[in-house]
C-alpha cells in the first residue's frame, strides 16, 4: 500500500499499477497451468481488459500470448512486439484484412461467425499452403451451472451451438475444405461466480467434441477462454483450482505433450495490481446532505454504473467521522456519484482517495465523455513510481 506522502507526489487523477504484483499474477497462472498440464501451456492476456501498451509489454515479458477480438487489438498487439504466432484472434467481428494476415502468419484464429467460414473457403481455394483454424463452441452452460451465465435461460450469442448440432456441421464443413486443418477448440463462457466447476463443465464438453468429431489426430490446442478470478494473496490457490479442473477432463482425450492448453485471463491478472487515485476538489452541504466532489469519476471505475461500494482508502488529516458523505465525480452528471461513505472520516479539499482493484476494464471501457482528458498512468516498483502517460496540459502562455 502507498503512503500519503507518496501519493502527494503524483499528478492526479491517475491509475497506478503495482508492477511486481502484475508480473506475479502472469507468472503464477502460467506456473499453475504447467503444474497441472505440463510445459505445453500458455497464458494469453485478454487485451480488451486493459489495452494499455505498458501492460501488453509486461505480458510479453512474462511469456504470455496476446488474446485479441478486433482488428484494432490485433494491430496493437503487433505494435507492442507480439509476433503473429504469439496472438490468439477471437471474436465475431474480425476484419478480412487481419483475418487473412493472422491465418497466413501463424496466429491462432478461432472461427466465430458464418462469414468467417465463407472467407475460409475462399482462402482455402487460393492458398498453396495448409491453413490452421480453431472453432468456438457454444454450450448450454446454464443447464449445468444454474444462475451462473450472463444470459440465464437465453442462449449465448457467441460461437456455434453444440446442442443444435451446429458445431458438428461446422467441423464437417471445414474438414471438406482443401488444405484446412482443424487445430483447436475455443470454449469461452463468462459466469457470475467464476467457479472452477464451470471450467470442468467446459472442458468435459471440449472432450466430447474432440471424441465425437474425431479431432484427436489434428488438434494442437484447447483454448479454455477467460472469466477467471485470481491474483494477489486474497485469491491464493485459485489459478491452481482452475487448472486442475480443466486438466482432469481434457487429459482423457488429449496428450498434454501434443495438445497445448490455453487460458485467456484479463481481470484475473490485471485487476488486483491496479489502483485509481484522485483528490477532493470541493465539499458542500445541500439540505443536510454532504457532497464530496473529487477528481475521480464513476465512469472511470464503474463502466456499467452498478456498484454501490468500492475497496477504498481515504487519506485525510481529520479524525472526526461523519454518518454519511456522498462521494461524487468530476462530471456534470448527477449520476456521477461513486458511493455513500458511511461513518468514515470527514473529507476536505485536497484529501486523497485511493480505490483498489481498478485495473480491469475501468481504463478500456471508459466512454469518450470529453470533460477532462484520460487520467495519468503510473507503475510502481520497489518504492518508486514511473510515469507512462501524463495528464494532458495546455500551455496557455503560448497563446
Amino acid at each position: 500500500m502507498f503512503s500519503q506522502e507518496q501519493l502527494e507526489s503524483l499528478s492526479t487523477p491517475c491509475y497506478i499499477f503495482d508492477e511486481r504484483e502484475l508480473e506475479d499474477n502472469f507468472n503464477s497462472f502460467g506456473r499453475a497451468l504447467r503444474e497441472a498440464w505440463g510445459d505445453n501451456a500458455h497464458v494469453c492476456y485478454s487485451v480488451k481488459t486493459n489495452p494499455f501498451p505498458w501492460i501488453l509489454k509486461k505480458a510479453k515479458e512474462c511469456d504470455c500470448l496476446a488474446e485479441v477480438v478486433s482488428d484494432d487489438e490485433y494491430d496493437l498487439a503487433l505494435t507492442c512486439g507480439f509476433d503473429p504466432c504469439e496472438i490468439v484472434f477471437n471474436g465475431p467481428v474480425k476484419g478480412r484484412r487481419c483475418f487473412e494476415h493472422a491465418l497466413s502468419n501463424g496466429a491462432i484464429v478461432n472461427i466465430d461467425s458464418k462469414r468467417e467460414l465463407r472467407w475460409l473457403e475462399e482462402i482455402a481455394r487460393e492458398s498453396c499452403v495448409p491453413v490452421k483454424v480453431g472453432v468456438r463452441v457454444n454450450i448450454d452452460l446454464e443447464k449445468f451451472c444454474p444462475g451462473q451465465t450472463i444470459g440465464g435461460d437465453e442462449p449465448g450469442r457467441f460461437g456455434f451451438s453444440y446442442e443444435d448440432g451446429e458445431v458438428a456441421a461446422v467441423l464437417s464443413r471445414i474438414k471438406g475444405m482443401p488444405g484446412v486443418v482443424i487445430a483447436g477448440l475455443h470454449m469461452h463462457v463468462t459466469t457470475y461466480g467464476r467457479t472452477p466447476y464451470a471450467y470442468r463443465v467446459l472442458a468435459s464438453h471440449a472432450a466430447s467434441v474432440i471424441a465425437e468429431n474425431d479431432l484427436a489426430g489434428s488438434l494442437e490446442y484447447v483454448d479454455m477462454g477467460g472469466g477467471y478470478y485470481g491474483g494477489g494473496p486474497q485469491n491464493e490457490g485459485r489459478y491452481e483450482e482452475y487448472a486442475a479442473e480443466m486438466a482432469s477432463e481434457l487429459k482423457a482425450v488429449c496428450d498434454p505433450a501434443a495438445v497445448e492448453l490455453l487460458v485467456e485471463p484479463g481481470g484475473a491478472v490485471v485487476c488486483t495490481p491496479g489502483y485509481y487515485a484522485g483528490r477532493v476538489v470541493d465539499v458542500k452541504d445541500v439540505r443536510g446532505h454532504r457532497f464530496v466532489v473529487s477528481e475521480l469519476s464513476r465512469l472511470n471505475i464503474d463502466h456499467e454504473m452498478k456498484k454501490t461500494s468500492y475497496p477504498l482508502v481515504l487519506f485525510t488529516e481529520r479524525e472526526n467521522t461523519m454518518p454519511e458523505q456522498s462521494l461524487c465525480g468530476f462530471t456534470c452528471m448527477e449520476s456521477d456519484r461513486l458511493c455513500i461513505l458511511e461513518d468514515e472520516r470527514e473529507l476536505s479539499e485536497g484529501d486523497i482517495i485511493l480505490i483498489r482493484f481498478a485495473g480491469a476494464y475501468s481504463m478500456s471501457f471508459t466512454p469518450g465523455f470529453f470533460i477532462e482528458h484520460a487520467p495519468a498512468v503510473y507503475s510502481y516498483r520497489d518504492g518508486a513510481f514511473e510515469l507512462h502517460r501524463s495528464l494532458f496540459e495546455v500551455d496557455l502562455s503560448a497563446r
